[in-house]
């Protein structure tokens, strides 16, 4: 009779608490839901993506346009959401003329479907000082480029995209750009070759070149400034990434910051590190990059160009000599070859950035 009765207040307690498991269980797993449903990206479609840059080089007119068209026929025939330019525009001997570095690039975006993100390298403008480039102002052909090319809230070519720019329209640092598609950001920094315009020593001033010591003061002033937007610019880009949980986030330049140096072996921290000093154009954009980088968990990809040379890589290292795993960085192909890089953003996978090279023969 006493297990009798146990056992229906053991049964009818049951039956009390189990509608509360229950609604606790749904509330927990609605919670789950409802944090998934923002967080997770499977909500999002993969797309592709053309890397390029260093184009146009070849003196000869027919050689020259015959290459430019084998790549813009190459990438029209890919289902493109945009492509990348990370500069040089022209090759670093030839005159810095607005056609050279203005219409004619206009011209070449325009017969791409897809539009460009455009990162601006030296040959366009820092290099335009040399004697064979015309010994122009390169300050001067600065102004121009963002006269040209970034006085619209719109990527370059004739089906453009929106983005945000740091600057005024068309004045200083509108050049430096970014906007998300598909919960990944894609981020354009003013950071070309050739020191990134700072002259530090009498050669860098004066080799094939007429220009004085004021005009190599003006130009590290000009790098100062712009130095400081462009870390302002990708420590923003960073926040944004992780205040509403972004994939991935993409950043393109020009200069190869990496150049000259082999990475492996100890090379990294013997060799690279140490120079990155107040001489060191490139210095306090490596800095906050690495810094920006270990403190956010999505996948961040460094694209560029410079070297002339194609590759693919993890050129960043944590204190302990293991490699920074959610870094990595691209070169695109180089002047001689008008090849160019297919890349896969799926910001469902787990290394959001995957690439093929496409060759052109």
């Amino acid at each position: 009779m006493k297990k009798l009765i146990l056992s229906t207040l053991l049964a009818t307690l049951m039956m009390a608490v189990l509608p509360l498991a229950v609604q606790a269980g749904s509330f927990n797993h609605n919670l789950e839901k409802k944090y998934h449903a923002k967080y997770r990206h499977k909500h999002y479609h993969s797309f592709k993506v053309a890397l390029w840059g260093d184009e146009f080089y070849s003196d000869d007119v027919a050689t020259k346009d015959l290459m430019a068209h084998q790549t813009i026929a190459s990438m029209n025939k890919h289902h493109l959401s945009f492509t990348i330019f990370v500069g040089d525009t022209k090759n670093g001997h030839s005159l810095c003329t607005d056609t050279a570095i203005g219409q004619d690039i206009v011209d070449v975006f325009n017969q791409l479907r897809a539009p460009t993100l455009y990162s601006v390298g030296d040959n366009e403008w820092t290099d335009c000082h040399r004697i064979s480039n015309g010994s122009y102002d390169p300050l001067e052909r600065l102004d121009y480029l963002r006269s040209v090319f970034f006085d619209k809230n719109t990527s370059q070519g004739i089906h453009p995209i929106n983005v945000k720019r740091q600057g005024q329209l068309g004045e200083a640092y509108s050049e430096n750009s970014r906007f998300v598609k598909n919960n990944v950001e894609f981020v354009a920094l003013h950071i070309p070759g050739s020191n990134s315009n700072l002259v530090v020593t009498n050669k860098q001033c004066t080799k094939k070149s007429n220009r004085t010591q004021t005009d190599c003061n003006d130009a590290s002033a000009e790098y100062m400034m712009r130095n400081d937007k462009n870390k302002e610019w990708l420590e923003d880009a960073f926040a944004e990434a992780r205040d509403k949980h972004y994939a991935g986030v993409l950043i393109a330049i020009q200069a190869d910051i990496f150049s000259p140096f082999e990475l492996s072996g100890g090379r990294y921290k013997d060799d690279f590190l140490p120079q990155l000093d107040e001489n060191n154009g490139y210095a306090d954009f490596f800095h906050t990059l690495m810094a920006e980088t270990k403190s956010y968990e999505g996948q961040v990809l460094l694209v560029h160009g410079d070297s002339h040379y194609f590759k693919f890589d993890k050129p960043m290292f944590n204190e302990d000599g293991r490699l920074t795993s959610n870094f990595s960085r691209v070169e695109v192909f180089g002047s001689k070859d008008n090849s160019w890089v297919e890349m896969t953003v799926n910001p469902n996978s787990e290394n959001v950035f995957s690439f093929k090279p496409v060759i052109l023969k």
